[in-house]
């Protein structure tokens, strides 16, 4: 039989370059403790990357930093949703990526380094993971963590352009779960799109 090294390497050669890797993908080769033992050997031998606690990659080119939060998101079962210029950023209203990613989350935080980015989890309440991922849950995150302040002319032009398509679905309910302040400005500014 396989040592279970050989047999977490024989599964690792399957998988496709830049691929996240994830202890529990090797249950039943050993013990957790064998497998995780076999995983940091694998990173040292170059044939994994470590991104951090319990996270791999097939060593090769790094996925979009967004693509390993909703793979981990899926992988832990926790739900993520983006904030700050984050969330800026994936509503397109900024055109440069922030150096650190920040995503709400109910699972674990964690920091992980990808390359010269950040990717960071942060606990949140379940009314914050309430919000939809539309433009409008989208919007209500990104004003609640930049705050009143942070609010240019700028941005408010180009809020009241994101709510030109919003969701009319999600819109209402996401309405209710913001903060007074932002309630108060993204209905000033619906009610002036829709005149």
């Amino acid at each position: 039989m396989n040592s279970i090294h050989q047999q977490v390497r024989s599964k690792i050669e399957r998988l496709k370059t830049g691929e996240l890797v994830f202890p529990v993908d090797f249950r039943g080769v050993g013990s957790e403790d064998a497998i995780k033992m076999s995983l940091s050997r694998h990173a040292k031998e170059k044939r994994l990357e470590r991104l951090g606690h319990g996270i791999y990659l097939k060593a090769g080119k790094v996925p979009a930093p967004e693509v390993i939060a909703r793979a981990i998101a899926k992988k832990e079962n926790v739900r993520i949703r983006p904030a700050g210029q984050s969330a800026l950023y994936q509503l397109g209203m900024t055109a440069t990526q922030p150096g650190e990613l920040i995503y709400l989350t109910d699972g674990e935080p964690r920091n992980i380094k990808i390359g010269n980015q950040r990717l960071v989890f942060k606990s949140t309440t379940a009314k914050k993971l309430s919000l939809s991922d539309t433009t409008s849950g989208l919007l209500v995150l990104a004003l609640e963590e930049l705050g009143k302040d942070q609010v240019t002319e700028k941005l408010t032009a180009q809020i009241t352009e994101k709510l030109k398509s919003i969701d009319q679905r999600a819109w209402p309910k996401d309405l209710q779960l913001a903060a007074g302040w932002i309630y108060n400005l993204l209905l000033k500014l619906y009610q002036q799109t829709i005149k």
